[in-house]
């Protein structure tokens, strides 16, 4: 069909709009209507048929950015009050507290996983400079809960349940308004059975694999908006400096 295609797609908050002009350029869809999912700071759902657990302002256009810059990674854990836990008790309990030194390793790898990620990307240029060309990109984790119960129960040989729990979030804003632009959001849960000593040495890996799932989603959020070739660069992780 001469000068695009033109999509209708049902949906229960209305009628959802695609136009695909002949130059590639997209604009994405999202839910309309009075019963439409909109956040307070004006961003609409995605239709999970599409892309789950997104919601973007209907005039989203990554094809204007050229560079990204990266904003301070954010970590916030669940509040599990501390208490005496005994082997048997254990058994019913899935996720414990985490003492601050673990806390602060965590944060310490997700945002260097993250940061890697980001700077990674093929098609956007890092920057530690403000632009109008400038995409700004955040991760959070938020809700993190742990498997690995108290360092005095570890030795009773009994196998967790999960490793980590966390609600993984990435926000895109414009560097020069600070708008927010789109923001992503999955729950996700590394589950046992598991050796709770083996936890935390394979807890670097699982940071680069929620790291690697929110390009992915900067990836797909790309693409919806006509902006091509969002790869990430070959190679192996470095660690940020």
């Amino acid at each position: 069909m001469s000068g695009g295609a033109r999509i209708l797609v049902p949906a229960a908050a209305g009628l959802i709009l695609l136009w695909q002009p002949a130059t590639g350029a997209a604009q994405i869809v999202v839910e309309t209507g009075p019963q439409a999912e909109i956040t307070p700071q004006g961003l609409h759902r995605v239709p999970p048929a599409i892309m789950p657990g997104t919601w973007a302002r209907p005039d989203l256009d990554l094809a204007r950015y050229a560079r990204v810059f990266f904003l301070p990674t954010f970590v916030e854990f669940r509040e599990i009050p501390h208490r005496r836990y005994v082997a048997r008790a254990m058994a019913n309990q899935t996720a414990f507290p985490v003492n601050a030194q673990r806390r602060a390793r965590l944060r310490e790898l997700f945002g260097a996983a993250f940061y890697e990620a980001v700077s990674n990307l093929r098609s956007y240029e890092l920057t530690d400079e403000l632009g109008r060309d400038v995409l700004m990109v955040q991760g959070f984790l938020t809700d993190v809960a742990s498997g690995v119960p108290p360092d005095d129960t570890t030795a009773y040989g009994v196998l967790i349940r999960m490793a980590w729990e966390a609600t993984v979030v990435m926000e895109l804003r414009d560097a020069m308004s600070n708008e927010l632009l789109a923001r992503t959001v999955e729950i996700l849960r590394i589950n046992g059975p598991m050796d709770p000593t083996a936890v935390y040495a394979l807890t670097p890996r699982f940071t680069q694999e929620w790291s690697s799932l929110l390009i992915g989603k900067l990836r797909a959020l790309s693409d919806l908006t006509g902006r091509p070739d969002v790869g990430v660069r070959p190679g192996a992780w470095r660690a940020r400096p």
